[in-house]
């Protein structure tokens, strides 16, 4: 009987075990199928693009033209090319291409063929202006989450902003007329920021690169973006006279420091949002070009981005980059940096001079700044209860009371964070930096002004008209 006993317990456990791993093949099938179905839809987009980019090239554009002349073409061309070239693209089931203006879009919509994690969501691609030469980048975003947009596309909650590729196009353009109406074979070069910082630097040095998507969080915010800063330290050994090329994302703060026998003759600061420069002398010269002041292009340092960082350093300073180093927590170091290394900085250059006194602190913090200058205070339950009363009031909705039902039953509630919400009791500025799990909840009550600046993904709850606004799915978007 023992052995009877013991044989049946063994039998046991290997269904059971025979089970958790025939469970645990399906759950790992599932995401393996969903991760090649989403390769497999932006696989067919790039295609398309692709596709797009070669047939506009050779029906509409002229290689001979400069970049700024291909643009307008392409915005006078706008309909046909719609009409002839992006109508005609391979369709695909949840997928439509349309081209507006200088713009292709795919947008991908909710459909059986179409995953989860890529419906409702869109891509964009612009071409880029280069001084001088061809278009010859098509730069994508997407509101994408970062797990699933391209390595090569930028973030963008919405569609990018044309007006300042359209403005550098025409401006240039029409420069371009005016030379040729007056029959002249001379062209002047154009001056910019970009020659500018060119002339500014010795006939000899080497080019390093350095940065990330970004670096440490700060609680200061240096544009408008609604992102708070965030701070890298590069730190400098080489013994020739070098520029840094410092690309991120993210609006970043670079704090720089060198060795002694160090000669930095010059720094390109470069991402998508504002980049600053601090630790410099003044005699150096800095360039700093980002997606709103984009005269000499812009990018950041990735692990897939070498080849277009490469690109911007050739544009503006016309020689290869030696190196890029990834920044790893918001520090990197170029050349035989040690622990022993002794490091020098100036305070010419300092945190005082890249960041507004007068806006507020981003993040958790300015959220506490703003409650002890008296500006919020914490919500409690009276006043989740009187939003509540307010919206359905609003909407003449009678909720009766739910018995047995948790504190938060009831129309308006399913979105409001108890833990993070605050009541608003004057005038105010949002800090930056409210995103993901730094968001928080606004009540705004009558005869108080809603608040100023970029939610991100907050939201704010108006008690007069029982109106709320912000990333909550139920909300207006701002």
């Amino acid at each position: 009987m023992p052995n009877h006993h013991r044989t049946f317990k063994s039998g046991v456990m290997a269904g059971v075990l025979g089970s958790c791993s025939f469970i645990g093949l399906g759950f790992a099938g599932t995401l393996g199928f969903e991760k090649y179905q989403n390769h497999q839809v932006l696989k067919h987009i790039e295609q398309q693009k692709q596709q797009f980019v070669s047939q506009v090239n050779q029906l509409y554009l002229s290689p001979t033209q400069e970049s700024s002349q291909q643009v307008m073409q392409l915005l006078r061309q706008s309909s046909q090319i719609q009409r002839e070239v992006a109508a005609n693209l391979e369709t695909k089931d949840g997928i439509v291409f349309r081209f507006d203006q200088v713009q292709l879009s795919a947008e991908l919509q909710n459909h059986d063929s179409i995953p989860a994690s890529l419906a409702g969501h869109h891509l964009y691609f612009q071409p880029q202006i280069n001084a001088g030469q061809p278009i010859t980048t098509w730069q994508c975003f997407s509101d994408l989450a970062d797990k699933v947009r391209p390595k090569d596309c930028l973030y963008r909650q919405e569609a990018p902003d044309r007006s300042d590729l359209l403005r550098t196009a025409l401006l240039s353009s029409a420069a371009a007329q005016r030379q040729q109406r007056q029959n002249s074979t001379y062209t002047p070069p154009i001056q910019n920021d970009c020659t500018k910082f060119k002339t500014q630097l010795p006939a000899q040095f080497d080019v390093f690169a350095t940065g990330a998507y970004s670096g440490k969080e700060t609680n200061y915010q240096i544009d408008d973006s609604g992102h708070q800063a965030t701070e890298m330290d590069i730190q400098v050994q080489h013994n020739r006279p070098v520029v840094l090329i410092l690309g991120a994302y993210e609006p970043t703060i670079w704090k720089i420091k060198w060795e002694s026998n160090t000669k930095i003759v010059g720094v390109i600061a470069t991402g998508y949002h504002a980049q600053r420069v601090i630790g410099l002398p003044k005699s150096i010269p800095v360039l700093e070009s980002s997606y709103k002041n984009a005269q000499c292009g812009y990018s950041y340092v990735s692990d897939d981005n070498a080849a277009e960082m490469n690109q911007l350093s050739q544009r503006i300073l016309q020689r290869d980059i030696q190196a890029v180093v990834i920044a790893q927590n918001g520090r990197a170091n170029i050349g035989n940096v040690s622990a022993d290394t002794q490091l020098s900085s100036s305070q010419e250059r300092s945190i005082k001079d890249v960041i507004d006194p007068n806006a507020p602190l981003a993040g958790p913090a300015g959220i506490q700044d703003a409650v002890s200058k008296g500006l919020l205070r914490p919500a409690t339950r009276a006043d989740i209860d009187a939003w509540k009363a307010s919206y359905n009031k609003a909407r003449n909705i009678h909720t009766p009371p739910v018995v047995g039902g948790s504190p938060s039953s009831g129309t308006g509630m399913d979105y409001v964070h108890f833990d993070s919400a605050y009541v608003v009791l004057r005038e105010m500025t949002i800090p930056a930096g409210l995103y993901g799990a730094h968001s928080v909840t606004f009540f705004v009550p009558q005869g108080v002004p809603r608040p100023k600046g970029n939610p991100g993904h907050s939201t704010i709850y108006e008690m007069k008209s029982g109106n709320c606004y912000g990333s909550s799915p139920d909300c207006s978007r701002l």
